[in-house]
Order: C-alpha cells, then structure tokens, then sequence
C-alpha cells in the first residue's frame, strides 16, 4: 500500500510513502502520521492512495505511525482545504495547520487518573496479622474498604498521607487493583458556568419566527444544500429560531456548528444551548471551542467531536473546521460581523467557509443578523439564498431610543477634548441611581491613540509598521496594537527633548478614568484584549456584570457582540465615528 502524504513541514507538496502491513488497517484518506522527512519525523495528513507517477518505488520511505485510528481530516474537509489553498491562495500545509488545533499538532495526550479499588475482603485475623506487619498498608486497606466505588489514588494517598510505596505493595499482595481512566476535561464546565441561566422550555414562536423555523426545517428536510439568511431586528428572537433549527437537524441524527463572532459571546450561547439540549436532546454534549481554552480542553473536545462522542460545537471562525460526523446545520450568528475574518495567512472568512463547508455536506448554512452584510443582501438579491425576516420584537417591545450628541459643541462648552458629554453623564447618573447599568463601548483599547510634541510635532511611530504607537497609562508604555512591539513612554520628546509632548486620541483606559470621576461610587470593570489576559478571566467579568456586581461596563468589540442584559437600560457609543472610518476591503 502506497499513499500520498501532505506534510506539515512548511512547503506545499504531496510526498509518498509505503504503509507497512500493521498500519494498513488504521491508514485511510485524512489520517494523521507521522513520515520521515530527510532525518526528523514530520507529522502529515494522508490525501490519497496510489503511487506516484516517474519515481522508483523501491526508494519509497515507510510511515512511521498513524496517530489516530480514525481520520483527523474528515473527507468533507480535506475537501474544504484543497478549496480555500486555492480561493485564498495560501498553501495547503498552511490551511490543513490552521483546521488542526495546535494541541492535535504538538502530541498532547488524553489525561487519565488512577484509581485504587478493593479486589476481595479479607478475614479480620488476616487483617490484624496485616497490622501487625505493616501498620501502614492496614489503614489503606481499611479505608478503601468503607468506599463504594474506586476511589482516585492520589486523592486518597494525599488524605492519609501515605506515599506511592503503600498502595503498590498492596497490588503486588493482590488485595487492592489499580485502574486507569480517562478524565475528560470539558470547556465551561466549573463554576463560571452558573451566570446564565436559561429556561430550558421553549417559548411559544410569534408568527414570523414560525414561518423562518418551518422554513428551514423544510430544508433540512430534503437534505439538500441551502442558505438561509435571518435578517431580525435587534431582540427579535433569532436565538430561538437557532435552536429549533438545531433541534431538528439532531433529531435527524445529524451534527450541528454554532459560529459567534467573538471569544466572549460564548459563554452566553453555551448556556443557552445546555440548557435547552437538556430538555430536548439530554445525552448531547455541547463543546466549546476557541482560542481561549486550554490544550487539554481543546484536545479532549476534539477527540469528542472526531470519534462522534459530541455533535454540536460553539466557538468561534476556528470551530468552522471542527471534524463533526454527518453535519446537517451551521449556524453563522451576527454573520456581518468582522470578526469572522483571520488576519493572518490563511486569510479566510469564516461565513464564506461555512457556507462552502455546508456545500460540501449537503448540509444547511443558517446566517443571522440585524445588520446583513452587502455580500449576504447581494446573494439574497441573486437567488443564491433565501431569505426570512424578522420585523418585530419579542412582545412587541419597542426599539430603544437614539441620542446623538454633537462633540463638537461638547468641546466648546467644556474649553477642551472630553471623553463623556454632558447628555452622556446625566443619563449615567439617572441609571445608578435607579440601581441600572451601563454599557459604554469604544473599539480601540489603550488610553491615547497617539503620542506627539506640541513643539515639533513629532509622533511616536513603531520602528516596524510606521503607526502612532498607542499610549497606555497602566504601566506607561507605547504599544503598536499591529505587531506588538512596545517601550517604555518618553518624558520629553526624543526629536527636540521639549517636555510638551502630549496625548491625543481615546482609548478604553481613558474612558475608564473618565467613567470612575463621573461616578465616583460605581464599581466599574474595563473589558478589552490588555485586561482579558487571564483564562475565564472575560467569563468572570460576564458573570458579575450579570449578576450584578458590577455598574458600569465599559470594553471593545468584545462586549459589542449580541450579549444580553436585561438590567441594562443605558448605552454609550463613545467616538461613534471611529468604526465607519475603518477600511474594510
């Protein structure tokens, strides 16, 4: 047997190897192994079998190992990689990379716990001899004994602090057995988990949310490839129309890909989803996937998707490549969102890869939004999908009001630059004292947007990239927010060494400080890529907020996102201008 190896080795080309008589029966077309490449040992993924065409096989190298006994690049995506080497003009090896996360590539293993268990009961004279002889090895005996299932070795070595040597003396005397099991180590499930909380019976559908959800359950239906767009407006239920979809692609036994924009919408989608799959379908798991996770989380939700264990997966553009079986329904939620697309090489849209994927699978791609963007308004246009539309409110509530405050009169009235205009922090005011919150949104982080010398007019500029360097105040330091290079700020102007250099521009630091003189009492929480370093860290910040904990949110895009708060009753877009002046294509 000969196969065709694409090597992940950082260059594009299809190697051959022999497949030796032991590993015939695990190798297949998207297997994971390992082949020798000059003198190391490469990981690749298996694209075909035959022999190669003007080489003597005779020179042919031996695969080393099949990591996996099951395909690591299900034939669907495989497909998806060879589409996207060619539509984004990037390398196959650097697309097939990108599907596998990096737990996969480096070799993280499962993790398993040892457990200690009484294998027979002995007399009560062989037991007191036991004590007699070996003091130690009676008392873990005696204590394994009261348990009612196997309990973990290093839990119980620990509470009676005693050291390896006991318990395997009692192996080898055949009188305890020591097992091996798999722990699984599943995203969000821990305490963060509680925040929301979700009614896990379905409400009654309005009629329009009826007429969508008939709609694509007829697709479903027949099993052919299609695209929905939802165009909702904001609080119309789209969620609910998502998860009826969901529901009845399960019910035809196929898997489901739920896509959010943003690593902090997560939370909020997961709980919804668990809770409702208890209800409706309570032996589904629900993984977690994106960037934030640990390796051991995102190896284990892997291999759960892969063997069939799990079929629905949350995430974000990177659980567009997750190796589900039989998929019959993506989900693309906010899909107008920018966020969906990578900016490093593969440079892919995750919407337009779901849609293809879709494709692919037969499958159907449901795309949701208040705001579609052109592209999916341009494809409704062209019959290419079909569209449903939500046009009112759950309950018939009424869209929030819209002030728009005119800076420029803010800056004459307060004689300089001011982050919060007065209409802004009068209704702040109002809504602390009524118990409410707030959500203030800037998508630029930092304090000041630039640095510059009011003598010279020099601007602090990366060495790299050429852009003002961004000033932030928590440890006063420049950042370049493009490659990341960062020094210390200057106390005088390095041109012309005037101490008048001064900040210009806002940043979430910035609002932050304005925020805490406005309302001096508040309990404020700043959200944004500097203060989201730690793991859950966004997790726990979603969960005070919503809990009440906190007053007033003030964060990037991560908070813009779709997230829901029924106790806020106030939104700030600070500098509303700056995202319309942002360069898409």
């Amino acid at each position: 047997m000969i196969v065709g190896v694409h090597p992940l080795a950082g260059f594009d080309k299809l190697l051959h190897y022999r497949v030796p008589e032991p590993l015939r029966a695990t190798t297949r077309v998207g297997s994971l192994v390992r082949v020798p490449i000059l003198r190391r040992q490469r990981l690749g993924i298996v694209g075909e079998f035959g022999a190669p065409t003007g080489f003597p096989l005779e020179k042919l190298k031996s695969v080393t190992q099949v990591v996996f006994p099951f395909p690591a690049l299900p034939p669907d995506l495989l497909q998806l990689a060879k589409w996207m080497s060619v539509y984004y003009a990037a390398g196959l090896d650097a697309v097939i990379e990108t599907m596998l996360p990096m737990a996969v590539r480096g070799g993280a293993a499962p993790k398993y716990e040892k457990l200690l268990a009484v294998v027979g009961k002995i007399s009560a004279e062989e037991e007191a001899a036991l004590a007699r002889r070996a003091p130690q090895q009676a008392r873990l005996y005696a204590y394994l004994r009261q348990q009612f299932k196997p309990a973990g070795k290093s839990l119980v070595l620990a509470r009676l602090g005693l050291a390896a040597a006991v318990s395997a003396a009692l192996v080898k005397r055949g009188l305890v057995r020591e097992e091996s099991r798999r722990v699984a180590r599943e995203g969000y499930a821990d305490d963060w988990f509680h925040g929301e909380v979700v009614p896990a019976i379905p409400p009654q559908l309005n009629v329009e949310q009826a007429a969508a959800v008939a709609a694509v359950k007829a697709s479903l239906d027949k099993g052919a490839f299609a695209t929905h767009l939802l165009h909702g407006v904001t609080g119309s239920g789209k969620t609910e129309v998502y998860l009826r979809a969901m529901e009845a692609a399960l019910a035809a036994s196929g898997s489901v890909i739920y896509l959010v924009p943003e690593v902090a919408l997560t939370p909020q989608t997961v709980a919804r989803l668990r809770g409702r799959l208890q209800t409706i379908a309570p032996n589904h798991r629900v993984v977690v996937w994106h960037s934030h996770l640990g390796e051991g989380e995102r190896l284990d939700g892997w291999l759960a998707l892969a063997t069939g264990e799990a079929r629905v997966v949350v995430g974000a553009r990177s659980a567009v490549f997750a190796p589900l079986r039989d998929l019959r329904l993506i989900v693309v939620d906010e899909e107008h969102e920018p966020a969906y697309k990578q900016d490093e090489t593969p440079r892919y849209h995750g919407r337009d890869v779901a849609v293809y994927r879709a494709r692919l699978n037969r499958a159907v791609c449901l795309l949701g939004s208040a705001t579609p963007s052109l592209e999916s308004v341009a494809n409704v246009r062209a019959g290419k999908y079909r569209l449903e539309t939500l046009t009112r409110r759950v309950d018939d509530k009424q869209l929030p009001a819209i002030d728009i405050v005119d800076m420029r009169i803010e800056v004459l009235r307060t004689r300089g630059p001011t982050a919060i205009s007065r209409v802004l922090a009068d209704k702040m005011h109002d809504r602390f004292a009524r118990k409410e919150q707030i959500i203030l949104f800037l998508n630029r982080r930092g304090y000041s947007t630039s640095m510059q010398c009011v003598a010279c007019g020099h601007v602090e500029k990366c060495e790299h990239c050429s852009i003002a360097m961004t000033y932030h105040r928590s440890d006063e330091t420049l950042r370049c927010h493009l490659c990341g290079a960062q020094r210390p700020a200057p106390l005088v102007c390095p041109q012309c060494r005037s101490p008048r250099i001064r900040w210009h521009g806002l940043g979430t630091q910035k609002v932050e400080e304005a925020v805490r003189r406005v309302l001096p009492r508040a309990r404020v929480e700043r959200m944004d890529s500097d203060t989201m370093t730690k793991k859950n860290r966004f997790r726990q910040v979603l969960t005070d907020f919503r809990v009440g904990r906190v007053d007033v949110l003030v964060g990037t895009q991560m908070i813009g996102k779709g997230l829901d708060f029924p106790n806020v009753t106030l939104v700030g877009l600070i500098d509303a201008d700056l995202s319309m002046h942002i360069p898409d294509f």
